[in-house]
C-alpha cells in the first residue's frame, strides 16, 4: 500500500468496488496549476484537495497531493516515522476521496463534502490498521487516540469548513472506536469487512444512523 495505485486497489477489495479510473491518471502535482485551475481559494498548506467542476454534461475531477507527500510515501523505509505516518494519512485521504466520488458517481447517486470527509476518516485508520496489522491488539486504541484525539486543524479554515471537518472527526472516532471494540479486539477479520462493506454503501443519512445506534 505504499504507493497511489496500491492504495487505490486496496480500497477497492476492502469495500468490494469496481471502479474503472486509475488514480494516477487524474493526480496533480503542480501547486500553481492548482491554483491556475482553483484560483485562490486553496489554502497555502494544504497538501491534499480533490478538485472538481462539474457541469449537467460531465464531472471533471483531479486529485491534487504534494510533491513531499508523493516523496514520503515513496521512501518509506528511509523517511521518518512520523512523516511517513502523517504521508501514508494523506495519500489515503486523497485516494478515498477521489474513488468514494468515482465510485458514486457511476451510480448518478449524490453525495456530500462530508460524506467524504468522514469516509477517509475511516479510511485513513483502516489503512493505519493495515500495515500495522502485526501489532498487539491495544494498537487500535492508540490509533484512534493519534486520529481523533490529537488532531489539529488548520488556523485558516472558514467556519464551514472547519464545523465539518470537526463534525466528522467525532463520528469517524466513535465509529472507529466501535469497529476496534467490536471486531479489532475480537480479531474478527470477517466481521469487520463485512460492517465496512454495508457502511460504505450507506448514505449520510445512513452512516450517521450506523454510528449513533452504537452511541445509545
Amino acid at each position: 500500500m505504499r504507493s497511489l495505485p496500491r492504495l487505490q486497489q486496496w480500497l477497492q477489495r476492502v469495500y468490494e468496488i469496481e471502479v474503472e479510473y486509475d488514480v494516477m491518471d487524474f493526480l496533480i502535482t503542480d501547486r500553481k496549476l492548482v491554483m491556475a485551475l482553483q484560483g485562490e481559494d486553496i489554502r497555502p498548506d494544504c497538501p491534499e484537495k480533490l478538485l472538481l467542476r462539474e457541469s449537467p454534461e460531465e464531472m471533471a475531477m483531479s486529485l491534487y497531493l504534494a510533491p513531499e507527500v508523493l516523496q514520503a510515501l515513496g521512501g518509506w523505509d528511509t523517511a521518518g516515522g512520523s512523516q511517513r505516518t502523517e504521508a501514508f494519512c494523506q495519500a489515503v485521504e486523497g485516494v478515498s476521496h477521489f474513488l468514494y466520488l468515482a465510485w458514486r458517481a457511476g451510480f448518478e447517486r449524490e453525495l456530500t463534502q462530508f460524506e467524504l470527509e468522514l469516509q477517509a476518516e475511516i479510511d485513513k485508520f483502516i489503512g493505519l490498521v493495515a500495515i500495522n496489522q502485526d501489532a498487539d491488539r491495544s494498537s487500535g486504541a492508540e490509533l484512534c487516540s493519534w486520529l481523533f484525539d490529537r488532531v489539529s486543524f488548520e488556523s485558516g479554515l472558514d467556519n464551514e469548513d472547519r464545523e465539518r471537518y470537526e463534525v466528522a472527526n467525532f463520528y469517524a472516532g466513535h465509529y472507529c472506536r466501535q469497529l476496534n471494540r467490536r471486531y479489532l479486539t475480537a480479531q474478527d477479520g470477517v466481521g469487520l469487512t463485512r460492517e465496512l462493506r454495508r457502511f460504505y454503501r450507506q448514505g449520510q443519512h445512513g452512516k450517521l444512523g450506523m454510528i449513533q445506534h452504537e452511541m445509545n
